[in-house]
């Protein structure tokens, strides 16, 4: 069968809906699957994006869960400029999109489906047809445009959403709904919003959701043995570790944690995905004594894995790259200037991902990956006449504060080296060469002083191996336990909270660093100096404490604190 590249204007798929429909909303997911269905009949979908702009984001709040949970590539577009709405930019990043795919990187794909029925699409539609392609168009029928539905160059066939989507209650009104009310939200909000409507006996009577047809099958963008989810199954679960601080969790708080209980199709793919990463020691999942329940499993990361610790190491690089480059002046910089590029350059020995081109393409899937996760913020800016993605971490987050820990770049590098090298070689030593190779780039200027201060506190310590000088690390350490799965001791302390002046350079701040770890034992002998104050301040402090217990016993119990006090 010849392979198939879909393109979605998925504003003009909301706006459809929003303005043709009532009732409830289908569920984004839904709509996605059931467009993806149709498009694999007529071959495997080698290409999927979906082109959205941050207004309908806003607005759609399940849509980059059901992006993520059907592999379409999400492409976002910047709706405002200087405060300014600006309408029509998907068309022209669909079209773009479409003639690159078609001249320059899948040339060999027969056959093209387009979802949306604007009318610029004809002059689209032309081109691939002086190709020799075959050319499919879904749009709604209230908002497919005349010069499409006479159009001689769409021969091949035009399906509706009308027909893919027979759940949602279809009407002839071209009124715009007031309500964003989405399938599976809390069914207390819906009574309200048709109230407002008018009408007599509607403001009293429970609004009652049409019940789905058929819902159909999940069609997976890629098989969930694929490289490229399991690396997506990978940070989804450390991000959920991080945030709650544990060691592991239970299987179906993971599952019900990111996808909603009303998508069941989407937690099949995620259970399935967790079964494969399970199979292939990805995740490690642990049955509690007294039950065989699947939901009970404790899952957890399986660091010592080559994808696990590939995939977390240069996860790390990335936000700690943003990390290190932003500063007070600079709050925003290009996400593929100052991170994918000057990242990708740098040599790897091993690993899965083959080749400069390999860890680039993996570098981006984990920059796209976190920023669907929310650790990274995205802009598009226009800058000397083309499009420039500007980005920046988002604070707060957990996978950030997480990166931010001082001693996560290195013991992710002495992890990721363990993993990938042979069973023979020397498993915890680290040519001192990689560090500037892999980390330079990431630490910046920081990078001795961050050496220098693993090595003071012990978890590393150099060694030679042969001629060549290098690194052992300590995995008993604290540090590194920690960042290796040990989630419990998270203490939220990173070098986000060191004290940074306003025009403090990084050379000034590597000499801080260096400061804290000296003035260690002056600042012991301070405290033990001020022990003997505390000691005088503390009985002034017992009867207050006395007092507060004597409330909740019964008489007499209030005269041994006035006797201590005296």
């Amino acid at each position: 069968m010849p392979d198939v590249a879909l393109l979605i204007d998925w504003e003009n798929v909301y706006y459809t809906l929003r303005q043709h429909t009532e009732g409830p909303l289908p569920s984004s997911l839904s709509i996605l699957q059931a467009i993806l269905q149709k498009a694999a009949e007529f071959g495997p979908v080698r290409v999927k994006q979906s082109i959205f702009g941050s207004e309908v984001v806003s607005q759609d709040e399940t849509l980059l869960m059901a992006l993520e949970f059907t592999g379409m590539e999400p492409v976002a577009v910047a709706q405002r400029m200087s405060g300014r709405l600006l309408k029509g930019r998907s068309d022209a990043v669909l079209i773009t999109r479409t003639m690159k795919l078609l001249y320059k990187d899948r040339p060999d794909i027969d056959v093209w489906f387009i979802v949306s029925g604007d009318r610029d699409l004809n002059a689209l539609c032309k081109a691939l047809k002086d190709e020799d392609k075959q050319v499919y168009l879904i749009a709604g029928d209230k908002a497919l445009a005349n010069e499409l539905r006479d159009s001689p160059y769409l021969r091949d066939g035009v399906f509706l959403l009308e027909d893919l989507i027979p759940e949602a209650r279809w009407t002839r009104s071209g009124i715009l709904r007031t309500d964003d009310t989405q399938a599976g939200k809390e069914e207390a909000q819906r009574p309200r919003t048709r109230g407002t409507r008018g009408g007599r006996g509607r403001s009293g009577a429970p609004a009652r959701a049409a019940a789905p047809a058929s819902v159909p099958a999940v069609v997976p963008a890629a098989s969930p043995e694929s490289e490229k989810e399991q690396r997506r199954l990978v940070v989804l679960l450390l991000d959920q570790l991080v945030a709650l601080r544990s060691d592991d969790m239970p299987r179906g708080d993971f599952v019900r944690s990111v996808v909603p209980l009303s998508h069941k199709e989407a937690s099949s793919v995620l259970d399935q995905r967790l079964d494969f990463g399970i199979a292939q020691h990805h995740i490690r999942a642990e049955q509690p004594a007294r039950t065989r329940l699947k939901d009970k499993q404790l899952l957890s990361l399986e660091f010592g894995d080559a994808l696990v610790a590939e995939t977390v190491f240069h996860l790390v690089r990335v936000l700690r790259r943003i990390d290190s480059v932003t500063s007070k002046d600079t709050r925003r910089i290009p996400a593929v200037e100052a991170v994918l590029d000057p990242l990708s350059r740098a040599d790897q020995p091993g690993g899965l991902a083959k080749g400069r081109s390999q860890r680039r393409m993996l570098l981006e899937t984990l920059f796209n990956i976190a920023e669907e996760r929310g650790a990274i913020a995205t802009e598009q800016v226009s800058r000397d006449g083309r499009n420039v993605t500007m980005c920046w971490l988002s604070e707060g987050h957990p996978l950030v504060r997480y990166a931010r820990q001082p001693s996560a770049a290195v013991v992710h590098l002495f992890n990721f080296v363990s993993s990938t090298r042979a069973r023979d070689d020397k498993i915890d030593w680290v040519n001192s060469a990689l560090f500037s190779e892999l980390l330079s780039r990431v630490e910046g200027d920081a990078l001795e002083s961050n050496l220098r201060r693993a090595v003071e506190s012990g978890l590393m310590r150099p060694e030679e191996h042969g001629r060549k000088a290098g690194y052992v690390v300590d995995r008993d350490h604290g540090d590194a336990r920690v960042m290796l799965g040990d989630f419990s001791r998270l203490n939220g302390e990173s070098h986000e909270d060191e004290p940074r002046s306003a025009g403090a350079s990084r050379d000034e701040l590597a000499g801080e660093n260096e400061s804290v770890t000296h003035g260690e034992e002056s600042d012991s002998e301070s405290s033990k100096g001020s022990e003997p104050s505390q000691a005088d301040a503390a009985p002034s402090e017992a009867p207050k404490a006395r007092r507060r217990r004597g409330r909740r016993g019964g008489r007499g119990r209030h005269k041994p604190p006035t006797a201590a006090a005296s």
